[in-house]
């Protein structure tokens, strides 16, 4: 007597005497091949004569039939979360580079607006508008001679000082290193006929950034200032605050003046109480009044 499967007499595929209804030796199902095809092929050789054997080949195709309409369904709820994920970190990717290309414009104008002086404001000691420096009124060039005794040592230093002193009201922009006016020691002081007589409000003192410096210090920029309005060159002048030039700032640090409210002036005095370190000499590249 042959030996008979549990799994298999209960699922119907043994006759009341014992024999199977499918042979297995006429019908080759490979692993590999689609069960559809496993189906037709089943459902070509072998006999389905017996009700209780075709009623589970009923159930079975029934099933793969639903499974197989339900497919693109499942795939297409996989697929869609997918492309949108793709979507997403695409869009993600560009923000980036959006963001990145804004950083560097946003660092570009950055540095322009350390080396650029805020030309929107009037300017009422620029030279090109009529204001002058009073040399006689004025501290001496920085010479590094220290006897000048050649005589055309001297004929060149009384031409290139007033030369130099020009130079803090021809609002240069930006500032180039060396193109400034020099004075001897850490106090100085740099007398401007304004172009108008004017009620001063602000003003702006300029010198060349760290960034610029072949150095990386500034050492001789002006550190505290004073600033005297004067009505004519004889008085002494009236005090109208004291200021602190940032050394790590912007090259052109405007200041509002702390007491401005004390008429029209005809001239300005900016005198330099000390600067940053440099013991010989302090430069001063710009200055700027600017009032009503």
């Amino acid at each position: 007597m042959l030996r008979r499967s549990l799994r298999l007499q209960e699922a119907g595929y043994y006759t009341e005497q014992g024999t199977p209804t499918v042979c297995y030796k006429e019908v080759i199902c490979r692993v590999f091949q689609r069960r559809k095809g496993c189906v037709d092929s089943i459902d070509h050789h072998e006999s389905i004569d017996n009700p209780q054997h075709t009623s589970n080949f009923q159930k079975w195709t029934t099933r793969y039939s639903r499974y197989s309409a339900t497919r693109p369904i499942k795939f297409i709820k996989w697929l869609f979360p997918l492309l949108w994920s793709a979507y997403q970190l695409i869009h993600f990717a560009m923000l980036c580079m959006q963001l990145n290309e804004v950083q560097q414009e946003l660092q570009i104008y950055k540095q322009q607006m350390i080396i650029f002086a805020p030309d929107t404001i009037p300017n009422f000691a620029s030279e090109s508008q009529g204001a002058r420096v009073l040399h006689h009124l004025s501290s001496d060039t920085y010479w590094p001679q220290k006897d000048i005794g050649i005589v055309w040592d001297k004929i060149f230093y009384w031409w290139y000082s007033p030369k130099a002193q020009r130079r803090v009201i021809q609002e240069h922009s930006p500032l180039q290193p060396g193109n400034c006016w020099t004075f001897s020691g850490e106090q100085g002081h740099l007398f401007i006929s304004l172009s108008h007589p004017v009620s001063i409000t602000k003003v702006t003192l300029g010198h060349i950034a760290k960034s610029q410096s072949i150095h990386g210090h500034i050492a001789s920029a002006p550190r505290e200032f004073s600033v005297y309005g004067l009505r004519t060159e004889d008085e002494e002048g009236t005090f109208l605050g004291k200021l602190v030039y940032d050394q790590d700032g912007a090259a052109f640090q405007t200041f509002d003046l702390p007491n401005p409210e004390q008429g029209a002036f005809r001239h300005v005095m900016l005198r330099i109480n000390n600067n940053w370190g440099n013991v010989d000499y302090t430069c001063i590249y710009s200055f700027r009044v600017h009032g009503n």
